[in-house]
């Protein structure tokens, strides 16, 4: 793939851009003292992702339920398990209000100098599942340097979907072959190489925690490079 035709940079959020995980552990324990809680907000986080998150746009993707938005999905998890997941004490209005850090999250420590350099030559936006306002909100809770922003809600679909990777590159008005994706999950840059995007791989070794052992599945596409990181990314990049 020639580096030399791309003219925008589209980039996987939640884990690629921006750490969840901390970001929900760090909040979370203010419940914890407003309710006396006991709960492993580590564990909480993680579930929350896989289970509130990954398990519902999946099957959203695979048209195994309608779409819902963000949002929603991220409330509904909590409010549908807040026994289990020892939040009882919390009342509702309290947890939906929480369900909003997802718009708060703090990017990695590389992500704006690396993002800054890359708009002095790229269009960049985030291309995710979240909510066009929930990626409004971490841009500006966390000043990332966005150009533009698209997400699941624009289309009314989420990734994996393979259409949604046509529809991402229709809407930038350019060809497939002018697009890079980044992520940090190979199986998200799968859709983009699939219709002619250079694909990115940026992996967060960190996202699930640094001792959890925790291993990022393979795609399906081999992508077209591995980066350490957001400054590896400019340097790859040309700026």
């Amino acid at each position: 793939m020639e580096k030399s035709r791309i003219k925008y940079l589209v980039f996987d959020t939640f884990g690629t851009v921006v750490d969840w995980r901390g970001t929900i552990q760090r909040e979370g324990l203010r419940l914890t003292e407003t309710y006396s809680l006991r709960v492993d907000w580590n564990d909480l986080a993680i579930r929350w992702r896989k289970e509130g998150y990954f398990k519902v746009t999946f099957d959203i993707a695979a048209g195994k339920r309608p779409w819902i938005s963000a949002d929603e999905i991220f409330t509904e998890f909590l409010l549908d398990n807040k026994d289990g997941l020892g939040l009882t004490p919390v009342p509702d209005q309290a947890l939906k209000e929480f369900s909003l850090v997802w718009h708060r999250l703090a990017p990695w420590e590389d992500a704006i100098e690396g993002l800054t350099r890359l708009k002095n030559k790229y269009a960049i936006g985030p291309f995710s599942n979240g909510d066009f306002k929930l990626m409004l909100d971490i841009a500006k809770s966390g000043g990332l340097p966005w150009d533009f922003i698209t997400s699941g809600d624009l289309f009314r679909k989420f990734k994996p979907d393979p259409t949604i990777y046509q529809d991402e590159v229709a809407l930038l008005g350019v060809e497939p072959c002018e697009v890079a994706m980044v992520s940090a999950h190979p199986f998200d840059l799968d859709g983009a190489k699939k219709i002619g995007c250079m694909t990115l791989y940026v992996p967060r070794p960190e996202e699930y925690g640094r001792d959890s052992g925790y291993v990022e599945p393979e795609g399906e596409t081999a992508y077209d490079e591995k980066l350490s990181n957001f400054l590896a990314l400019a340097d790859f990049m040309g700026v």
